[in-house]
């Protein structure tokens, strides 16, 4: 499969690439979900957020156990583990469920461990990166793969400026020496003994492994949403929207790179930035919280 190919198992999606480019350590991918009479997808992209939800939540063996006599029982069980509060500006998921869609379907990864399948109860908050995923790529002239472990932080916010101060005061956390070893223990104790990557990944993750040689193979997406007057002003994604959101999101990656680069993180990193301009945020939430608790209460026993 190439870079950029989804397998036929996994849903479409109304996000598409407004930019892509790549730098050796801080690269940028721009999506949006474009314009739909007259006004921006907020609707058709809260239909993508359910239809990814199982590929989000659900385990490696529950996604390998799907069939139609156990569909509803999963779907059931998928929607209640989002979550059931009343507080739905104030949740993290939709972003954490966007990165999820965009590293699945624009990166062609794979998703290493679920996070939310840990969760205590429904609307608590789960700690640690927002997304564990692999991706594979092909080393030149030989036939082994070169495996990235992709170890995601999301900020659903409405103003940039606010979501790159704390994605970088959150990048200071993560990286420390002993906050690694916590997660990486953590995610090795719950990667599926039954997953192709398993082993490869928990050797990696090791404690006799230096870090130096982890973050050799570590990639961390930074994944930001914000309103935007741009996406916001149009009514159709026009050659003129696209060219001026695609200015907008290069402008937004070079004051994240000037931002980033007055920090002292605990160590190097590659970092992939990865936005999406909203018209506004509210209107997202709205309509897939209206969608997930209509399903929660169409598929509770």
């Amino acid at each position: 499969m190439k870079d950029g190919e989804m397998s036929d198992d996994t849903p479409g999606s109304v996000l598409n690439v407004v930019v892509h480019n790549v730098e050796d350590k801080i690269s940028l991918l721009g999506v949006c979900a474009g314009h739909e009479d007259k006004k921006w997808r907020y609707d058709a992209l809260s239909r993508d957020l359910m239809e990814w939800a199982a590929d989000w939540v659900l385990t490696y063996e529950e996604k390998s156990s799907f069939t139609s006599s156990n569909a509803m029982s999963l779907i059931s069980k998928t929607l209640s583990r989002i979550y059931t509060s009343a507080k739905k500006d104030s949740r993290g998921e939709i972003g954490e469920l966007l990165l999820h869609i965009i590293l699945r379907k624009h990166l062609n990864s794979e998703q290493a461990i679920t996070r939310i399948y840990f969760k205590d109860a429904p609307n608590m908050t789960v700690n640690g990166f927002d997304a564990v995923h692999i991706v594979e790529r092909k080393v030149v002239d030989e036939n082994e793969s070169d495996l990235e472990l992709w170890l995601g932080e999301s900020k659903f916010y409405v103003d940039s400026y606010d979501a790159v101060r704390a994605v970088i005061a959150e990048l200071n956390d993560h990286l420390d020496t002993d906050y690694l070893r916590t997660e990486f223990a953590a995610i090795s104790d719950k990667v599926s003994p039954a997953w192709s990557h398993s082993t490869q990944i928990k050797a990696l993750l090791a404690r006799e492994v230096s870090l130096d040689a982890v973050f050799a193979s570590v990639v961390i997406p930074v994944f930001i949403t914000f309103d935007s007057e741009i996406t916001a002003g149009h009514d159709i994604s026009s050659s003129d929207y696209i060219a001026e959101i695609r200015d907008n999101l290069e402008s937004e990656w070079s004051k994240f790179k000037i931002k980033l680069e007055g920090q002292t993180l605990p160590r190097e990193v590659r970092i992939c930035l990865i936005l999406l301009p909203m018209a506004t945020k509210r209107e997202l939430v709205s309509a897939f919280d209206e969608r997930l608790k209509a399903w929660q209460l169409a598929s509770k026993f």
